[in-house]
């Protein structure tokens, strides 16, 4: 008996308790449209090789295609979940030349990696750029400027987890489930 953290996937053994990855990707892209924003890089896999940044992705997506905003390939740059990952990813965005005005990062660690490729450009977040992130770890509240980001309500998957496998083991039938997220915002999107 097992129960994972995770995206379910199709034809994938056992259940999975996840976070509303795709609702999340939306919610935070919509904050951005609201500042402004209409150039926003994703910074984070959108492939199935990272079935929650590609949840993330998609809700991205879905909110630019409701401001009448085409997704431009061009903003999208991979990075796996660390600093250094988010750091690459942003230089290789400016390198790019592509223009952009947000940044909406795959999680919490990629957007610090960003936040330090932008201020060794010499740019400003919140003032030239605007920056995002999904997670909401602990360090998100204490780097400088403080990151907006999605966070994921670890302990009620942590409950759910646990309430799920115990049900597994007494022979009940059960099923992955979805937690909703929550927006939280900081000055790292905050217009000024």
């Amino acid at each position: 008996h097992f129960v994972r953290w995770g995206a379910a996937l199709p034809d994938q053994p056992g259940v999975s308790i996840g976070s509303d990855n795709f609702q999340g990707g939306a919610d935070i892209t919509n904050h951005l449209l609201d500042q402004g924003c209409r150039r926003i890089a994703f910074l984070g896999h959108a492939s199935s090789h990272y079935p929650e940044f590609e949840e993330r992705y998609r809700g991205h997506v879905q909110a630019l295609r409701g401001r009448a905003i085409a997704a431009d390939p061009a903003l999208q740059q991979d990075a796996i979940t660390t600093e250094d990952s988010g750091h690459a990813a942003c230089l290789a965005l400016l390198a790019s030349g592509t223009r952009f005005d947000a940044v909406c990062a795959a999680s919490d660690l990629i957007a610090i990696g960003a936040l330090r490729a932008l201020r060794e450009h010499g740019l400003r977040v919140p003032h030239d750029v605007l920056v995002t992130g999904f997670d909401d770890i602990p360090l998100a509240a204490s780097v400088s400027p403080a990151l907006t980001t999605v966070q994921q309500d670890t302990r009620q998957a942590g409950q759910l987890l646990v309430e799920k496998l115990l049900a597994q083991i007494g022979g009940g039938t059960v099923e992955g489930m979805s937690i909703p997220v929550k927006l939280v915002v900081r000055e790292s999107s905050k217009r000024v």
